[in-house]
């Protein structure tokens, strides 16, 4: 009996911390003007950007990693790994964040479309990474990708003036190949044939003691359909 009240107990803290984990806060009357718009600009920084609980600069992590791939593997293999990572996060992330929002937010009544880098559009939302943690997969022991971002609305020509700020704190998600929300094999995005970038990203199933660009990618993809769920309060 008192095993059963602690497991019950256990499930509740655990269910409780989860939900407040996965809440994002968002403010009505300042994203109001979302649903008057038909298409929103996106941009990507990864300003003072962070890595691990030991808080590692990026240029600090990628030493770390690739002396850690050299050791196991070769010099090579390090700096494969290092110029995929950045090309993910100047090219496949945002596609894969935007995509996936765009998916989750599409039967709404007012459905935005957001494009990424068209600095024509009037209205811009600045997706920020500052903290980022690849994460492992050891069989049996597994920890998903997990990421801080902070979200900013302003007009495109008046950066310096913020309408909006969203944190979405500690997205998480998982290495499983093809398990992204908006995609299906054979499928288009708006960025066209999803197998231009995408199925050429799924590739770069990288194994330990590279870390995992899918499971980021992954990230990415929980993080957007989060987000698009928050934005049912002001688009549908």
């Amino acid at each position: 009996m008192k095993f059963q009240v602690l497991l019950f107990t256990f499930f509740i803290c655990f269910g409780t911390q989860f939900l407040v984990a996965q809440h994002i806060r968002l403010d009505k009357k300042e994203m109001a003007f979302l649903a008057s718009q038909e298409k929103i600009n996106v941009v990507f920084t990864y300003h003072d950007l962070h890595f691990n609980a030991d808080n590692f600069t990026e240029a600090e992590f990628l030493d770390y990693i690739k002396k850690k791939i050299e050791g196991k593997l070769n010099t090579e293999e390090a700096l494969d790994w290092e110029q995929k990572h950045l090309a993910a996060k100047d090219s496949v992330y945002p596609r894969i964040f935007v995509a996936s929002l765009n998916n989750r937010i599409k039967n709404y009544d007012h459905p935005v479309e957001f494009v990424w880098n068209d600095p024509s559009i009037k209205y811009t939302m600045k997706v920020q990474t500052d903290w980022m943690y690849f994460g492992y997969d050891a069989g049996i022991a597994k920890q998903p990708a997990k990421a801080n971002l902070k979200i900013y609305f302003f007009e495109t020509s008046n950066p310096e003036t913020i309408i909006s700020q969203i944190d979405v704190e500690r997205a998480e998600g998982f290495d499983v190949v093809g398990s992204l929300s908006f995609y299906k094999t054979g499928t288009t995005t708006s960025f066209g044939p999803s197998g231009n970038w995408l199925e050429e990203f799924l590739k770069a199933n990288e194994d330990y003691p590279k870390p995992s660009l899918i499971r980021m990618g992954n990230m990415y993809d929980k993080a957007a359909a989060r987000f698009g769920m928050t934005l049912k309060r002001v688009l549908d």
